[in-house]
């Protein structure tokens, strides 16, 4: 199974890294870090530079199962700003793919639309669209998981982990990071 992590520059470091970090660890789930810049180093919003996998111009939609977007404010902000970024997301829904959001990243997925009828959680003031804020850490809503911040990021990632390879991957992961 594959998924795709968005990078712009002022990503939340804790919410793109952690989620990937527990992905990596379900042996079943492989995430590439996606930068949506012309560039693979990408800026965190603490300063932490990362070298993403691919490129967006490089993505293909066909081979993801689901698609990640981590929040920080300028991170977000960069998302937002982005045709390209638009264009993929629109046509990742239109094609089925899932997207999953924390922090103000859920906002992204507001203003166009898809949390509209759903039930979500971000970041507080964050909230956009017509769906149902639960303010909840993290919330699922059949095929849309959001987190609400940073502190989420594990159980945001271990929801994840959960609806694409079940309970029992959790719990394993959780032996190994947590010496259960």
């Amino acid at each position: 199974m594959n998924c795709y992590i968005l990078l712009a520059d002022g990503f939340e470091t804790t919410e793109a890294l952690t989620t990937y970090d527990v992905l990596v660890r379900s042996h079943a789930i492989e995430p590439r870090l996606v930068s949506i810049h012309d560039r693979y180093e990408v800026t965190s919003s603490h300063g932490v530079i990362v070298k993403a996998h691919l490129l967006l111009s490089e993505a293909k939609l066909e081979n993801v199962d689901f698609l990640i977007l981590p929040g920080g404010k300028k991170g977000v902000d960069n998302l937002k700003s982005s045709e390209d970024v638009h264009a993929f997301l629109l046509k990742a829904i239109e094609m089925g793919v899932h997207v999953h959001a924390i922090c103000a990243a859920p906002s992204i997925l507001g203003g166009i639309g898809y949390l509209d009828d759903k039930r979500y959680t971000c970041f507080p003031g964050f909230q956009v669209g017509k769906g149902e804020y639960t303010g909840d850490g993290v919330t699922v809503d059949g095929n849309l998981i959001t987190g609400k911040s940073m502190g989420y990021s594990i159980p945001f990632a271990e929801a994840i982990v959960a609806k694409y390879c079940g309970e029992d991957v959790v719990m394993n992961i959780r032996k190994g990071t947590m010496g259960l």
